[in-house]
């Protein structure tokens, strides 16, 4: 098998040129590997049809990145490999958009009966929202409706009254051209936060642990996208039976929900009342200190180059998404 992998650098820490080079120096250890770096479509195209002309059918895409150009949400890649026809890491275009639009997520967990907070979307500033926010009752908390990776999270993310609604709404829209997700923000004194990975393995695995608020110096208990940048975030294990078997289940009916593949990552939270899917990041970091791969090592025994090296086998042997 030769391998693609295909390099779309950001400021992002999971998405470094450091990572990178760790993703590719793993799948030497196996394959064959050609590095592309572009951000055309055009350039990409040509370069892999130069491959396949080589290696025939004996190529497959490890890719970790929505867009060739993130900076301009340009160039989305699944997309462009599934019209191309190279196989690819991860799931279809189709689950990676739902999972890109935290609305359309939300809908197929409330479909198939699955918890998460009440929410609406505001694509302007007017009176409805302030109607739509009381009926859920605050706090709220207010995000870009097709970001991922904590963006556009800050702890003024939080609204506590009225007043700070749309202001809150209108730095979403202007910022971040695209509509707000206004969400029931699950908080209070018993309140913990969960993330559990999934490497879709027979039998599939899983990787709960919960955020560690206590070990991480911030002034209010968010994941923030500063947080993320800064590498504050920490994690430890959840050791209650009970809580790892419900957030587990959880995790898995979202993973099949959204009809995911391969790997992903599921955020909860739970109250005094019940615990709610926040989200699925359906193409999560893979950086050496994003929450999969050391969860993966903490829980498994996975050492980096493991945990991609199994990633790779997974998808190159799951059955093709086209003839």
């Amino acid at each position: 098998m030769n391998i693609v992998l295909i390099k779309s650098v950001t400021s992002k820490p999971w998405r470094s040129q450091e990572t990178y080079q760790m993703i590719e120096d793993s799948l030497r250890e196996k394959w064959n590997v050609e590095s592309i770096m572009t951000n055309n479509a055009l350039a990409l195209q040509r370069d892999l049809s130069v491959l396949k002309q080589e290696y025939g059918d004996d190529v497959f895409v490890f890719n970790v990145a929505e867009y060739l150009d993130e900076d301009n949400k340009e160039g989305f890649l699944p997309g462009l490999l599934e019209e191309w026809h190279f196989p690819h890491l991860g799931s279809s275009a189709d689950t990676i958009a739902i999972g890109l639009d935290k609305a359309r997520t939300k809908e197929l967990l409330v479909k198939n009966g699955i918890p998460t907070p009440r929410y609406f979307v505001a694509k302007s500033v007017d009176l409805v929202n302030s109607l739509l926010a009381e009926e859920i009752g605050y706090p709220l908390i207010v995000k870009p409706l097709r970001e991922g990776g904590h963006i556009g999270i800050t702890e003024d993310s939080v609204i506590f009254k009225a007043a700070s609604l749309n202001k809150g709404i209108q730095r979403i829209i202007e910022d971040y051209q695209q509509p707000a997700l206004v969400e029931e923000y699950i908080a209070g004194k018993e309140m913990r936060e969960f993330s559990v990975g999934i490497i879709d393995c027979k039998p599939r695995l899983f990787t709960p642990v919960e955020i560690d608020y206590e070990a991480m110096d911030l002034e209010m208990d968010i994941l923030s996208i500063e947080a993320t940048e800064k590498d504050l975030e920490r994690i430890k294990p959840v050791r209650e039976e009970l809580i790892r078997t419900k957030i587990i289940d959880l995790a898995n009916k979202t993973f099949d929900a959204v009809k995911a593949w391969d790997y992903s990552r599921i955020d909860l939270r739970m109250d005094h009342t019940d615990c709610y899917i926040l989200e699925i990041n359906i193409m999560p970091g893979l950086g050496p200190h994003s929450f999969l791969p050391e969860a993966a090592k903490d829980i498994y025994g996975f050492e980096y180059n493991q945990l991609i090296q199994t990633l790779a086998e997974i998808s190159i042997n799951r059955e093709p998404i086209f003839n």
